[in-house]
């Protein structure tokens, strides 16, 4: 299995995981992809589960466990609305997938993530930062919240300040939150700069 500079907050995740006594149960909301996250959990002994929403990368994610011999139980559905019961997974995250949804959308997909959660489980999710590269490109449809072309496609970003997503976190205990910048692409132009939480269901 490759990994990549994009899996390090996965990683970390991951360590602090396995820090805990709970059950080694996890989801994914927005598990496609052709490197999906949950293979770093399925090598770690995780029961892996995951939810997206396009079928094209539900296909790209199956495609990468059957070459690598797993399976991550990813369905078709929406994270907005999990078809799992409350206290389901001792460990919950979506990793760049959460902010292309607009912010009243996050809050709502959050509380879901928050019920599916066992008492004292785990969640991550990363946000984009105002700072941000590709912030205000684009038409503004609501404060913080633009959509631009991106490869091809009219694509929705959601942009926050250092500390507006704090409110979503009420119910936790924070381990981690930090602001990092990502670099991507090989002349190293392209940079997204992310806010990322590590938290405790309270």
């Amino acid at each position: 299995m490759t990994l990549h500079l994009r899996d390090t907050p996965i990683l970390n995740f991951l360590n602090e995981c396995n820090k805990t006594s709970l059950e080694k149960k996890i989801l994914d909301c927005g598990a496609g992809g052709r490197n999906p996250p949950l293979a770093i959990f399925y090598r770690d002994g995780y029961e892996t589960h995951g939810i997206e929403i396009l079928d094209s990368q539900i296909g790209k994610a199956e495609k990468y466990a059957k070459e690598h011999d797993m399976d991550f139980n990813i369905i078709k559905g929406d994270m907005r609305k999990l078809p799992y019961e409350n206290e389901s997974f001792g460990f919950v995250f979506s990793h760049h997938t959460i902010f292309h949804l607009p912010k009243a959308e996050i809050a709502l997909t959050l509380k879901e993530m928050e019920r599916v959660l066992k008492p004292g489980g785990l969640i991550y999710v990363n946000l984009q930062s105002h700072e941000c590269i590709g912030y205000g490109e684009g038409e503004e449809v609501r404060e913080g919240e633009f959509i631009a072309e991106e490869h091809g496609e009219m694509v929705l970003h959601s942009y926050y300040d250092d500390d507006e997503a704090d409110v979503y976190f009420e119910n936790y205990d924070i381990i981690m939150k930090r602001k990092f910048n990502l670099l991507i692409a090989a002349n190293w132009c392209n940079n997204m700069a992310m806010i990322e939480y590590i938290a405790k269901k309270k």
